[in-house]
């Protein structure tokens, strides 16, 4: 091949007449290839990009045009024909889900997930907010009430009131498309303390939702809250269990020692602590406290103290002002019992927040009465709607 040093001699050589000896020296155009080829150069660069293959050879000088986005990717011809070749005059408004057929401003932004959240603290009707894909339901029942301190003769051991069981706590996340316009919420009552010689502890209520036309078809629910506590006596009261799926049980009675207190393991509310005891000396036990949730660290409530003269009562727990967290509270703590003559046993403090357990009442082996159980907690119902 010549030796062909600047792009004078390139466009001599490949504008000339022997087009058999260019077939030789380039080897992988054929001669139909080369035939196809100008002889004459451009006179000027072409204004305007040429995507393809072309049949002009190019000038020595020329250029490569940078490719426009529509040059570029996984868009084929068809799709590039389609898309719009003028800016948007503002952005959306609102988001667009999906692939669209026009091209994206520069200056275009994505907004942030938006999401509804309506919180329930009494029984009511949900709306579904218009766009919804998906929704988050949390709930959780109301807790149990704590039982009645007992009462007996001095030097004969007796218990305190066991503390109630927490409520349960669920979280379902279902499709917007399962749920109606609207929904039936309830939100669980917590059940009553008991009150010595008179009406035993209740059970916390039922969470849930349903769809309208189903009231009674539960698509997300947290079960009532297991058992309540316990009246003490001379025998061991049993102690209050949760409501399911997740939940803490109230604490456990005893006359060697404190009342026992609530469990609070559980990511969930938590049980109320037991009703003080009295062994045979006599020695009177301060009552157990009321668990708290080692997960959100919330207030825990203090058992009341044990004395020759009244039992003390418990002191309720403090509850976080920030109504829309969950586990806001904590268990009724338990009544302190009384080994004096004349004495009465504390009373157990209520759950504070949602779906806490209430504290048992303390025992006493004088003249006066047992201790009364606190009561639970009502439950709550958080919806969190995402777009």
């Amino acid at each position: 091949m010549p030796n062909l040093t600047v792009s004078a001699d390139i466009d001599s050589f490949m504008q000339s007449a022997n087009k058999a000896a260019a077939v030789a020296s380039l080897g992988a155009l054929s001669t139909t290839q080369i035939a196809g080829l100008s002889t004459v150069a451009p006179a000027a660069l072409a204004t305007t990009a040429v995507v393809g293959l072309s049949s002009f050879a190019a000038r020595a000088d020329h250029q490569h045009v940078l490719p426009t986005a529509a040059d570029i990717g996984a868009l084929t011809t068809s799709q590039i024909a389609g898309l719009s070749t003028t800016a948007p005059a503002a952005l959306a408004t609102s988001p667009v889900v999906g692939l669209s057929q026009f091209a994206a401003r520069a200056d275009h932004q994505h907004q942030a997930l938006q999401v509804d959240i309506q919180i329930f603290t009494s029984s009511g009707t949900w709306t579904k907010p218009a766009g919804a894909v998906q929704v988050a339901i949390e709930l959780v029942s109301g807790g149990n009430g704590g039982g009645a301190g007992g009462k007996a003769a001095s030097g004969t051991a007796v218990y305190g009131g066991s503390g109630g069981g927490a409520g349960g706590y669920s979280r379902t996340l279902v499709n917007a498309s399962d749920l109606e316009a609207t929904c039936a919420v309830t939100v669980g009552a917590g059940g009553t303390g008991s009150i010595f010689g008179g009406a035993v502890a209740g059970t916390g209520g039922a969470s849930g939702i349903a769809n309208t036309s189903t009231p009674t078809l539960f698509l997300a629910r947290a079960q009532s809250g297991g058992t309540p506590g316990q009246n003490g006596g001379t025998t061991a009261p049993t102690t209050g269990t949760g409501g399911a799926p997740n939940s803490n049980a109230g604490g456990t009675a005893n006359i060697t020692g404190t009342g026992g207190a609530g469990s609070g393991s559980a990511n969930a509310p938590t049980g109320g602590g037991a009703g003080g005891g009295i062994s045979t000396a006599p020695q009177a036990f301060n009552g157990g406290n009321g668990a708290t949730n080692p997960f959100i660290n919330t207030f825990s409530a203090g058992g009341g103290g044990s004395s020759v003269a009244n039992g003390a009562n418990a002191t309720p727990a403090t509850t976080r002002a920030a109504t829309s967290l969950i586990m806001n509270g904590a268990g009724g703590g338990g009544g302190g019992a009384s080994s004096f003559a004349s004495g009465s046993g504390g009373n157990g403090a209520s759950g504070s927040g949602y779906g806490t357990g209430g504290g048992g009442g303390g025992a006493t082996v004088g003249s006066g009465n047992g201790g009364n159980g606190g009561s639970g907690a009502q439950g709550i119902v958080i919806v969190t709607t995402y777009f």
